[in-house]
Parts: structure tokens; C-alpha cells; sequence
């Protein structure tokens, strides 16, 4: 199959196509996202391409005008795992979501989720972009740097193909022999003992090999996936398309592409298997600005700035001596003594001051507050005191103003998030839940004699169709039959207990509460209304609602019982006069 399949040949120019050519935007304006890509980890890393030294020899000091501000947009986006939260609308799903919220919890603090979720949206706020992709565990974050979108005017990763590189072991190719053909000529004629973060950096020598692993996810014609699967493609395959998942393997790439040299799995898919965030709105290209690359000029003129202060200075700190006698020749600051007396009929210091050293200040200043003003971090959001003499009244308005983006940020990355909880990490969750999962999250047995009930009450609903007109009574002892024979049998409370959890799968859902979805000002609605309602029954039902929004375990509060309806006393009738008496 070497070189001879056409998709083997579609994936490498596709590669070099990105690595090498530039998409026209618009008039005039060209877009190269492997381009952007490094000069974005120039920045992150606070290099010069040139080198840290100019060409006079002087040292390039890098004044560093973004870190701070992407740190203070992570700090106001104030994202975390306690805010991912798992709820229902259903009031008999209560205690179905209280345990899955406790397992939930657990997932989050067992698997690192925090730390994952904190680098992700460093990533969102100075990269611009995050790309999260579906696997068997779950999802995991994909690294920008080897991620090629094919179609760089794209709005969505929907509407292009999208190759990852990877870079594998030994060991792991072995341990895909079972699903992907090829690999022991893949191990045999791939192999390189170099490592290469990205295409374009530079290889680093080592000791065991390593196999570039390119995935393509997106439309291929039949054709060419019959001709993968040794099928004769029929008349029109060529122009019908499928949306495919495709993996090859290169020999060693370059900055200019990769030769894909086997194709060793390709299977139709029905969706692309990535979510994405994106910070900044659609400027005709997949690839949104961040502030590394909102504030490029910026950063470059704030270094010019600085290094043309600190030379300046560097000059205006010499101490230079003038005199008119012949008979002082030597460096006095080098040559004399303590105790040393100069003879020289004239001795004076040359005053040194750096000129355009205001101007200079002037336009820093300006830079800075131009920065602000673009990634949103004037000193109120950044946590600096305001100047002497602000208005309370005026730093107020400011804040609330910078938080209503952070607030906007924030529901863009809820959106994602949602997803991938709801759609991967919760149904895992679900499936993993057993009865002695839900006494160990617990740890109370009272919660076990609620989710009895919870069985209960949903067997009699589901069966109440079939059940014949019945009292109260009747009701109450049916249903304590059915409980009895659940703690006898525990198989079938096992049972029960998955088919609840069952049903409850299609109503989970996954919210990032807090600001970003309004949760406080949705409870001080509620409060408002509450204080208004004169009806005891819908002010406490008002309340658990609220409270149920909140996040309080309702279900384990006591509860006064019911009091019985006291009849109400009938008016006394008149009797009207007869006719007789009148």
C-alpha cells in the first residue's frame, strides 16, 4: 500500500498545503495559521526571532505587557470544577441528581480536572481558540501547535477536515496491531530517533524511535475509501462523499510537509469528534484572535520603548570627566587611589541627560493604556488600587462594565463544557453508578431509604395504568408491599436502581452555574417573588425551588406533617317570607 492509495497522497499535500500556502481573507489580506501559530509562541515564550542581542551587540530586554493581563482575564473569568454541576427540572429526579452531582464531584477531584480546566482557559484567553476531542475515556484537549485545519476560512470545525500529528512509541503502535493494519511496516520503515515537538522546531536526538501519526478527520470521497478497503469503486463514487476518520504514517516531516508513507485505518464516522471555544468573533478565518495576538503591536513597540530607555540611560549613568590639561592622560576613575590628590588646572564633570526621555515615557504610558483598553484590564479588574480621586461611583461603573465581557466569556465557554460533560463524562458516570457506589458516595443509610422511595413511587406511577380503581390506602399498602419485597430480593433493588438511573440519563444536563448563566440574579428574582407571595403553599413551594436551584439536598430536610383540612362552616340560610305572611 505504500504511496499508492490516493488518500495517502491527499492527507501529505493537504499537510504541506497548510504548512506552506496562505488563504486570501479578504482584498489584500492573507491569513497563514501555521505562520501565526509560531509567532504566537514567540510571544508566549518571550523570544526574538532575531536572537536576545541586536546587531550592535546590545541586549534585547523583553518588557512583558501580556502575561499580566491574560492572568487577570482567568482571574475574573473565575472558572472551576464547582461550578460544573448536574441538575433536572424534574422534582422526583432530586435525589437521582444529588448522587450523581456526589460522583461527579469525586470524578473532578480524582482525574486532575481542575488543573486541565485552569490550563484550557489560560489557552482560551492567550491562544484565542481551545479544541477539545472525543475519545474512549472521554475528551481530551488538542495541542493547537499539531492541529492543521484544512479549510483556514471555515466558521466551525463542521465545515472543514482537520488533521492531528502525533507523535508515538513503539510500544504504542504495537498495542494498536488488533485495530490498524500495517503496523509492523509502519515500525519497520518509519522509524526516526528524533523528537520534534512541531514540524518546524528542531529535532532532539533519542534513544528509542519514535512513528509521526497523522488522524484526518472529514469528507473523502468513496472512491477513495473503497480503494483503502481493496473494493472497485463504482461509477460516480468519486464525486459522493462520507465523512471518514483516517490515520497514516510519515516518514520524518519538515517545516514544508510530511510523506505519508501507509495508511493504516480509516473508518466512516457521523459526526466530527471535537468541541471548540473561540474567544474573539469570526473574521473570516477558523482561527480567532487571543490577546497574544491582539496586543502583537503593542508588545513590540512597549519593547522598543524599553530598550530605548534603557540605553539611554546606560549612557546618562557614565560619569565623564573634561579638563584641558595635557598632563592628565589616564582614566581617573580606574586609576586613582584612596587618598590620591589630583593636580589639574581644570577638572570638571560633563553633565549627561537622556533627551526624549519624556516624549519616551509619554508614549509608554500610552501603550499601556491602549493594552488595557483592548484585553479589558483597566487597574480596577486587575486589583490595583485607582488613582487618588476617583469617584467611588466612577470605579463602580468601571467594574461592572469590565465584567459584563468576562461574563460574556464565560457563557461562550460554558457552551462547550456543557457538552462535553453532558454528552461523555456524565453518561460514564451514570453507567458506573451501582448500589454500593451510591452507600459509599454517601456514606448514609438514610439516603439509601430515600432512593428506596424514589424506587417506590416511580414502580407505582409506572404501573398505575394497569392497576385497578384503588384508595389511598390501597396505594400505601401496595406500594410497601413492593418496598418489602425490594429489601428481601436486593437483585431486584439492584435492578430498580439501574432502570432509574436509566430513565434519568436524557434528563441530565450539565450547567456551569454561577455569573455565567445568571444563577444569582435567577435566585434574587425568586427571593423577590417569594417576599411578595401571601400563599403559604406556593411560597414554600417557590422556596424549594429555589433552594433546589441552589443546590440544597432538599429531600433531607424534616418536613412538618400535614395538617388535616378543617371543614369549613356553611352560612346560614334566611328563610325568605311567604306570601301568606306578607
Amino acid at each position: 500500500m505504500e504511496n499508492k492509495l490516493k488518500l495517502a497522497k491527499q492527507i501529505g499535500n493537504e499537510i504541506t498545503q497548510f504548512l506552506t500556502e496562505s488563504v486570501t481573507i479578504t482584498n489584500n489580506i492573507k491569513h497563514s495559521q501555521s505562520k501565526l501559530l509560531n509567532r504566537i509562541s514567540l510571544f508566549e515564550n518571550q523570544v526574538y526571532p532575531s536572537g536576545k542581542f541586536d546587531s550592535q551587540g546590545n541586549y534585547k530586554y523583553w518588557y512583558d505587557i501580556i502575561t499580566t493581563r491574560i492572568e487577570s482575564e482567568i482571574k475574573n473569568i473565575d472558572f472551576d470544577t464547582k461550578d460544573i454541576n448536574v441538575y433536572s427540572q424534574i422534582k422526583n429526579d432530586e435525589l437521582p441528581v444529588l448522587i450523581v452531582n456526589l460522583k461527579l464531584k469525586e470524578y473532578l477531584r480524582e482525574t486532575g480536572q481542575a488543573e486541565e480546566i485552569n490550563s484550557a482557559i489560560e489557552e482560551g484567553s492567550g491562544w484565542g481558540n481551545i479544541v477539545w476531542k472525543k475519545t474512549k475515556e472521554g475528551y481530551e484537549r488538542v495541542d493547537l501547535r499539531n492541529f492543521y485545519v484544512i479549510n483556514q476560512s471555515a466558521r466551525t470545525l463542521n465545515e472543514t477536515p482537520a488533521i492531528e500529528r502525533h507523535q508515538l512509541t513503539a510500544q504504542d503502535m504495537r498495542a494498536k496491531r488488533d485495530v490498524w493494519n500495517n503496523v509492523d511496516a509502519v515500525l519497520e520503515e518509519c522509524k526516526t530517533k528524533t523528537y520534534k515537538t512541531t514540524t518546524g522546531t528542531q529535532e532532539k536526538e533519542t534513544t528509542v524511535p519514535y512513528y509521526e501519526v497523522y488522524e484526518r478527520n472529514g469528507e473523502i470521497s468513496v472512491a477513495d475509501f473503497k480503494e483503502y478497503q481493496g473494493e472497485t469503486p463504482s461509477k460516480g463514487d468519486s464525486d459522493k462523499y462520507i465523512l471518514a476518520k483516517v490515520i497514516g504514517a510519515g516518514v520524518k516531516s519538515t517545516s514544508s510537509g510530511a510523506d505519508i508513507k501507509y495508511i493504516m485505518f480509516a473508518e466512516e464516522i457521523k459526526n466530527m469528534p471535537y468541541e471548540e471555544y473561540h474567544r474573539s468573533r469570526y473574521k473570516g478565518r477558523w482561527f480567532r484572535e487571543g490577546l497574544y495576538e491582539l496586543l502583537f503591536d503593542l508588545q513590540v513597540r512597549a519593547n522598543q520603548i524599553g530598550n530605548q530607555i534603557a540605553q539611554g540611560l546606560e549612557l546618562a549613568s557614565k560619569t565623564v570627566l573634561r579638563s584641558t590639561d595635557k598632563l592628565i592622560v589616564q582614566n581617573i576613575l580606574t586609576d586613582i587611589r584612596n587618598g590620591d590628590i589630583i593636580r589639574a588646572k581644570d577638572l570638571e564633570q560633563v553633565q549627561l541627560r537622556m533627551d526624549a526621555f519624556d516624549q519616551l515615557a509619554n508614549e509608554w504610558n500610552r501603550v499601556i493604556n491602549l493594552a488595557n483598553d483592548i484585553a479589558n484590564s483597566r487597574e480596577i479588574v486587575m486589583g490595583i488600587t485607582p488613582a487618588s480621586g476617583t469617584p467611588l461611583g466612577t470605579s463602580k461603573l468601571l467594574n461592572q462594565n469590565a465584567g459584563k465581557l468576562f461574563d460574556f466569556i464565560r457563557e461562550k465557554l460554558a457552551i462547550p463544557y456543557t457538552r462535553i460533560f453532558e454528552r461523555s463524562v456524565v453518561p460514564k458516570l451514570i453507567k458506573e453508578l451501582s448500589q454500593q457506589e451510591i452507600l459509599r458516595l454517601t456514606g448514609d443509610s438514610d439516603m439509601l431509604g430515600r432512593l428506596h422511595k424514589v424506587i417506590v413511587d416511580d414502580w407505582y406511577l409506572q404501573n398505575l395504568p394497569l392497576l385497578p380503581p384503588h384508595t389511598p390506602e390501597i396505594a400505601d399498602n401496595l406500594k410497601q408491599e413492593k418496598l418489602d419485597e425490594l429489601l428481601q430480593r436486593p437483585q431486584l433493588l439492584m435492578k430498580a436502581t439501574k432502570d432509574m438511573f436509566k430513565r434519568f440519563k436524557p434528563r441530565v444536563s450539565v450547567v456551569i452555574t454561577g455569573e455565567q448563566v445568571n444563577l444569582d440574579a435567577e435566585l434574587q428574582t425568586m427571593m423577590g417573588f417569594i417576599g411578595l407571595e401571601q400563599d403559604p403553599v406556593r411560597r414554600s413551594a417557590m422556596i424549594g425551588v429555589a433552594m433546589r436551584k441552589a443546590g440544597v439536598d432538599v429531600g433531607s430536610l424534616p418536613q412538618s406533617p400535614p395538617q388535616p383540612i378543617q371543614p369549613q362552616p356553611q352560612p346560614a340560610t334566611q328563610a325568605l317570607p311567604s306570601k301568606a305572611t306578607a
